[in-house]
This record gives structure tokens, C-alpha cells and sequence, in this order.
């Protein structure tokens, strides 16, 4: 599976005023495991990317931009 881009991630998470720590507590992910998933060392996991596209306001279409778009090379 190719590297993700979570650049729109982030930025939205920082549109939202929050930290990724903030997010990561509200959506049940603890704060280590959140950056490793945001650095590509694991995947997220369905319930996870519910949780955080409703905390941040994302709509089922944008889900793959903030969580599918692949890294460029």
C-alpha cells in the first residue's frame, strides 16, 4: 500500500482549532499511536476515520482526499 498524505489532515485539524492531540482524545486514539498513524507507520482503522470526519466536519466524498490521497514521489 502505497505512503498516504495527511496534509489536508492536518490542516483541517488546525481549521477546527485543535491540536492533534486534542483530536486524537476526543477521538479515542491516544495521542503516540494518532502521530504514527499521521507519520504512515500504521493505517487507520474505519471506526477511527468515522470518529475523526465527525469531529472535523468532513463529508463522506472528501473522506479519500483526507485520508486515501496517496504521496507524491
Amino acid at each position: 500500500m502505497p505512503a498516504m498524505d495527511y496534509t489536508l489532515l492536518r490542516g483541517r485539524i488546525r481549521e477546527c482549532g485543535m491540536t492533534q492531540k486534542e483530536l486524537a482524545e476526543k477521538a479515542g486514539i491516544s495521542e503516540g499511536q494518532f502521530c504514527q498513524k499521521l507519520a504512515g507507520n500504521f493505517v487507520f482503522r474505519q471506526d477511527e476515520i468515522d470518529r475523526i470526519c465527525t469531529l472535523l466536519n468532513i463529508s463522506a466524498p472528501d473522506i479519500g482526499e483526507y485520508f486515501f490521497l496517496p504521496k507524491k514521489l
